[in-house]
């Protein structure tokens, strides 16, 4: 048993009368103390609940951020790369509609904007389908090490953080979230956190409450800008049904711009893609997104492009969103997509 990570349990756990917030400075120890699990299990899981019963403040969440760059081993963005727009979707992924960041990861980083990428596979209480179930699947070794995906960035544009191979202090904490059931503000951590430390960062969200923490955890710590749409189950990956609505947000706005965007006002309006969940759905996805990169019409294909247009027209890599559909459909007819997942399996 720790003493001191019991102080800390006892702290946030003690109710609305006697509890206590955790100050920025305690809340990265905290952090650290459970990603090395110096701590026993009973403390950790007390720890992760009662957290989340009490709600983290932006001092908290800054604290974990801290945690998360002092022992994660990410990749990097050197200074004469480009910068990138860094797609942050919720771990534990997408059981009910389809997933199409690969695809606009592809198509983006194939017309020479930067994309990075992070998550893992199979995190609780969801366990859906990631960003990273799928580029598995097309072939992709996720697996690659650091400094091997720092040049690859340089290179090619395309780069992720892999918290199995890039962070597994976190990866290992995979079933003690899954023994509580909810989701931890670890989560939330996760959807803010930019392992790169440069570039716009796009985060989907689903509860308005994210974005506030957002713009409070994001002050605390230098004010990088961001972009947050409410995506498809909480993804930064655009609906194609119903109405985007989001936030633009940058260093001394007293409150983030609003902003909604309609796939139908492009004519490229759909039904957002189901998963059947027959124990085919990534199997299906990968067929899918082969057949779009090869330029093919396929239920994935106007997704792929409106979210890869979606990515471009926030980063400013395109005067507008019209500009941008025209370039991710040429990325597609153009096989520069399907080149660029090429050269990430070389």
């Amino acid at each position: 048993m720790s003493t001191i990570f019991r102080e800390y349990v006892k702290k946030i756990g003690s109710g609305r009368l006697t509890g206590r917030d955790l100050t920025r400075e305690d809340s990265c120890k905290a952090t650290v103390m459970l990603l090395r699990q110096e701590a026993t299990p009973a403390q950790m899981g007390a720890f992760l609940i009662a957290h989340r019963i009490k709600r983290p403040t932006f001092e908290e969440l800054a604290g974990i951020l801290d945690a998360y760059d002092q022992v994660a081993r990410p990749m990097q963005v050197l200074a004469d790369a480009k910068k990138p727009v860094v797609l942050s979707s919720p771990y534990d992924g997408q059981e009910r509609l389809g997933i199409v960041a690969p695809l606009t990861a592809l198509i983006c980083s194939s017309l020479g904007q930067g994309i990075v990428v992070h998550g893992t596979i199979d995190m609780a209480p969801k366990h859906g389908m990631t960003c990273f179930d799928v580029l598995a699947a097309l072939g992709v070794d996720l697996t690659r090490s650091s400094q091997v995906l720092t040049q690859q960035y340089k290179d090619l544009g395309m780069g992720w953080v892999y918290s199995p191979t890039h962070f597994p202090e976190a990866y290992a904490l995979q079933t003690l979230r899954d023994e509580v059931g909810k989701r931890p503000p670890l989560a939330t951590a996760e959807l803010l956190w930019n392992p790169v430390g440069v570039g716009l960062p796009i985060i989907g969200y689903t509860h308005r409450e994210t974005v506030d923490l957002a713009v409070g955890t994001t002050e605390l710590r230098g004010g990088t800008p961001f972009v947050m749409v409410r995506g498809v189950q909480g993804s930064s990956n655009c609906t194609m049904f119903h109405p985007n609505l989001g936030f633009r947000w940058t260093q001394g706005m007293t409150v983030p711009e609003s902003f909604r965007i309609l796939a139908s006002e492009y004519d490229l309006g759909d039904d957002d893609f189901p998963m059947l969940k027959d124990g085919k759905d990534l199997e299906r996805h990968r067929e899918l997104s082969l057949a779009t990169l090869q330029g093919e019409t396929t239920s994935l294909r106007r997704a792929a492009i409106f979210n890869s247009a979606f990515v471009l027209f926030q980063a400013g890599f395109c005067a507008s969103l019209a500009d941008a559909i025209l370039l991710a459909t040429r990325a597609l007819d153009k096989g520069l997509a399907y080149q660029q997942l090429q050269r990430l399996l070389a």
